[in-house]
């Protein structure tokens, strides 16, 4: 099992999250997708032999949000902790 972060800029409500979860909850492969608001993040453990990253940005876009590049940090790879 991967896991890919996702930040999802428009992601700034419930209504959306909830959008956004069942969009990636919706390809073959994804066994859990876990939503931040606070940081318009949504975390997926997906199976890689199934599917990859770059389908779940492209369920994200299909659904009508842009999927941002992860900021860069020194610390913590830009997520605050693991």
């Amino acid at each position: 099992m991967q896991t890919a972060t996702l930040m999802i800029p428009a992601m700034t409500s419930e209504p959306i999250a909830i959008q956004v979860a069942k969009a990636l909850e919706a390809v073959e492969g994804v066994g859990r997708v876990h939503i931040t608001l606070a940081h318009t993040l949504a975390r997926v453990g997906y199976d890689d032999l199934i599917t990859t990253s770059g389908k779940l940005r492209s369920a994200v876009t299909a659904a009508g949000f842009i999927v941002a590049d992860a900021p860069k940090s020194a610390c913590c790879g830009g997520w605050g902790g693991a």
